[in-house]
């Protein structure tokens, strides 16, 4: 979970808990049902940032993967044991 501090003008407060008002709403409450329903725009409109990965990363993945099929690899069922035994 993240944290938000914001700093509102007083028009913006007074406007916000005004509105909080008619439905109950503190002014922490009325801001957190702002955010969601712009994220819920966001996400209707299909707007997602991709974040392409480095070349080095990429590589390291692809490695892994080759590796993994290739059977190099091993379960681990306990990693509290796993690491106690390094």
């Amino acid at each position: 979970m993240t944290k938000v501090q914001l700093t509102l003008t007083d028009q913006e407060a007074a406007l916000l808990t005004g509105y909080g008002d008619q439905f109950g709403y503190n002014l922490p409450k009325v801001t957190r049902f702002f955010i969601s329903k712009a994220t819920e725009e966001i996400l209707k409109r299909g707007v997602i940032p991709v974040y392409e990965m480095s070349e080095e990363t990429e590589r390291i993945g692809l490695q892994a993967l080759a590796d993994h099929r290739a059977g190099k690899t091993i379960e681990i069922d306990d990693i509290e044991d796993y690491f106690n035994k390094l």
